[in-house]
């Protein structure tokens, strides 16, 4: 019952429209007022506002009138659009923001519920489901390692007040860090132990689940992101309902009630960082970061020379993107603005770069459904899919392990979404 009703798609209706509100109050009163030394700003302009709201209607009639989009597809398209698309609509309305942020993260939408993008299914062994346990088990202690052996146990639980130390421990982390540590943590943190906790639940092995919440606790005490340890929570949180339009409805709602909670927590204590942490960090600042490099990088493309293109085109700066851009907002070249794919195509390639970084990353995510992975990872594709909004593209499946999520999907996870529907001979090759 309880599904069917999350699953509701006019429930969905409401809870977008009610989340649309619930921000548009929150970036009048909370964060354009408290944040103005951070460029939050209000503006107001008959034009935005009506535009906004066209855009706002023409992204709920694809979500919510199409009916021919997969269930996959419209859980995926509510998370970018609540994440991303309706702050964007937001700060374009009232914040002075471009207009090509709310667009192309529409164009996004767009492209992942596109019947016109058709990926083939392809044949491919996977590993036996006696064996992706212990072997995944394995690999997350092999790749941990490095990190006990560069970290120890120099746990610092201020952290975990993720107040300003967790910054301080994150910096001192990187200086600490090496290679292996670089580019061991996004595989780790983001594919290895949260598909060792799901499939721990899933065999009714919770000792196994246990042992992975607390290797990714520990790699958080020792190198603080506020990601990883929320996608302990995300991870499991989408393990429950068994159809995609009800992990749609979970999305809607958990968001939801996060806010309300940081706002009640704000009022009764005064402690405004949960708010901050859930509106204005989670929300706004990744759309205030894109707004800014459009401005900086108009008719200024740098053609991937930060990364691949290096050695046949000239980086023009002394500053890597990110720390780039946190001098041009905050005047602090300390400071790190990582970016999504939208900013990152038109940073490198202008507008023809934002469009083909939407739909090469559309591509990758149509890619993921046609290997039909059970739905009891969906946090673990959620999480995924958050890396494309908040860090470049190139990032994204290299260092942060996204390429890597895809093979062990592959291998590890074919088909196991309708292995019992299967007949034998459809049934996916293992080894």
């Amino acid at each position: 019952m309880k599904a069917k009703l999350i699953s509701n798609s006019i429930l969905h209706l409401l809870m977008f429209v009610c989340f649309y509100i619930v921000m548009t109050y929150e970036y009048f009163s909370f964060v354009a007022p408290l944040f103005t030394a951070n460029n939050f700003v209000l503006s107001f302009s008959p034009t935005t506002i009506n535009v906004g709201f066209v855009m706002l209607f023409v992204l709920m009639l694809r979500l919510f009138v199409n009916k021919k989009v997969s269930e996959f597809s419209y859980a995926i398209s509510v998370f970018v659009s609540i994440t991303f698309a309706i702050p964007a609509i937001i700060l374009y309305q009232f914040g002075n923001c471009t207009i090509y942020a709310p667009l192309y993260s529409i164009l996004f939408v767009f492209a992942l519920t596109s019947k016109y993008i058709v990926i083939p299914n392809f044949n491919i062994k996977t590993v036996r489901d006696k064996h992706k346990l212990p072997t995944l088990l394995l690999l997350s202690i092999i790749m941990l390692i490095p990190f006990v052996l560069t970290y120890k146990f120099n746990i610092n639980t201020k952290s975990f007040s993720f107040g300003s130390e967790l910054y301080e421990a994150r910096a001192a982390a990187k200086s600490a860090g090496n290679f292996f540590t670089s580019y061991l943590a996004g595989p780790l943190a983001k594919v290895m132990l949260p598909l060792v906790i799901i499939l721990g639940i899933k065999n009714r092995k919770i000792w196994i689940s246990i042992i992975g919440i607390i290797i990714m606790l520990y790699l958080f005490a020792v190198n603080p992101h506020k990601a990883l340890f929320l996608s302990i929570f995300l991870i499991i949180a989408f393990y429950f309902f068994d159809n995609y339009k009800a992990k749609a409805g979970l999305i809607l709602s958990g968001i939801l009630i996060l806010i309300f909670l940081s706002i009640a927590i704000s009022a009764l204590t005064d402690n405004i960082l949960a708010e901050s942490i859930f509106v204005r960090r989670l929300f706004f600042l990744p759309v205030q970061i894109c707004n800014y490099c459009f401005d900086f990088y108009e008719g200024n493309p740098i053609y991937l020379s930060h990364s691949i293109f290096s050695s046949f085109v000239d980086y023009p700066y002394s500053l890597d993107p990110a720390f780039l851009m946190g001098d041009y907002m905050y005047g602090k070249p300390g400071t790190s603005c990582n970016t999504g794919i939208i900013a990152d195509g038109f940073m490198n390639f202008g507008h023809i770069g934002s469009i083909l970084f939407i739909m090469v990353t559309a591509i990758i995510i149509k890619f993921i459904e046609t290997l039909k992975i059970d739905k009891a990872y969906f946090g673990i594709v959620i999480a995924f899919v958050m890396l494309f909004l908040n860090s470049a593209l190139l990032t994204s499946m290299l260092t942060h392990g996204g390429l890597f999520f895809i093979l062990i999907l592959m291998f590890f996870l074919k088909d196991t979404d309708h292995d019992k529907n299967l007949p034998p001979n459809h049934r996916p090759s293992t080894i």
